[in-house]
């Protein structure tokens, strides 16, 4: 091979070589600006049912309250609190998943519920009818769950158990180590931010997943102006509270693995109950009247039996 043709080969390679590193860094830059703000300020779904399903408690026969309430941070959160039909002072906060609203969980959830305790439900910041606020999966949305137990407690209800499905279960994760609750059920919980950031981008089609997801986590950071946590940070500290993780074993948004790696890092109690054929937010739906058992003997062994006497 002659020098100049090696020249030749050699520059051609280095233009190439220029080419990878400028769509890299395009694309580095479209998922540092875009993606983070895909997370952080997504657009908002309307406050609409799905078809067939219910607006309100009353359209299932549930009474219930509209409330409002202010986080710590002054972002005013909406939703309805519905009355045990028993004898108690025990009560359930119910959380939903990420670009969601309450109304998604109203009919699967709440009648069940409140035939044993109280039940809030309500619309993280950024969701449904509550106040417009960067979103972070689980981070600041701690502090609305703060602002629901504290609406709980300043009623006289108690004990208090979280439960939350997706970004739900993972800020419940988040929060209650701080919190005074006495339970945690968590439906489809992310042990780490990079799983479900990643499994999105694959399900885009788009390349470099985990490293992309990272990139992703490093704008919606600069966007909150902090770190954002990962719950495998946080689920130590739930304990000595009880613990419920639920996993639908065919979830193709957060790997199953992520449950069993939350499960691993908490402490005692804690229970797995894992949903065979359930996809993500399914375990529910799929487990049908086993799912509802293992939910409510979980909440009786760690409400009931500490709930006072009525007088």
């Amino acid at each position: 091979m002659t020098v100049r043709r090696r020249a030749g080969l050699g520059a051609r390679f280095s233009r190439l070589a220029g080419v990878a590193c400028a769509l890299l860094a395009g694309y580095g830059g479209f998922l540092l600006v875009e993606g983070s703000r895909r997370i952080v300020q997504p657009s908002r779904r309307p406050f609409e049912p799905l078809a067939g399903d219910p607006l309100t408690p009353g359209e299932i026969g549930l009474a219930y309250e509209d409330v409002r309430f202010t986080t710590d941070d002054g972002v005013t959160l909406s939703g309805w609190l519905v009355p045990a039909r028993r004898e108690t002072r025990a009560a359930v906060v119910l959380m939903h998943g990420f670009s969601w609203s309450r109304l998604p969980w109203l009919a699967g959830f709440v009648p069940w519920l409140a035939d044993r305790y109280h039940v809030l439900q309500f619309d993280f910041r950024g969701h449904g009818r509550s106040q417009d606020a960067e979103i972070t999966l689980g981070n600041t949305e701690r502090m609305d769950v703060a602002a629901a137990v504290r609406l709980l407690a300043g009623r006289g209800f108690g004990p208090i158990a979280l439960m939350g499905v997706s970004m739900g279960a993972s800020a419940a994760i988040m929060a209650a180590p701080d919190l005074p609750v006495s339970a945690v059920v968590a439906d489809a919980a992310y042990a780490d931010l990079v799983n479900p950031i990643g499994n999105r981008l694959r399900e885009s089609g788009l390349p470099l997943r985990r490293i992309g997801a990272r990139v992703i986590l490093l704008g919606a950071s600069l966007r909150a102006r902090s770190r954002l946590l990962s719950p495998i940070e946080r689920v130590a500290g739930i304990a000595p509270r009880g613990l419920l993780l639920i996993s639908p074993d065919r979830d193709q948004l957060i790997d199953p693995a992520q449950v069993r790696r939350l499960y691993a890092a908490a402490g005692e109690p804690k229970e797995l109950y894992v949903v065979h054929g359930a996809g993500h937010s399914e375990a529910r739906e799929v487990g049908g009247a086993t799912y509802v058992r293992r939910v409510l003997g979980f909440l009786e062994r760690h409400l009931d039996a500490v709930e006072p006497r009525i007088a």
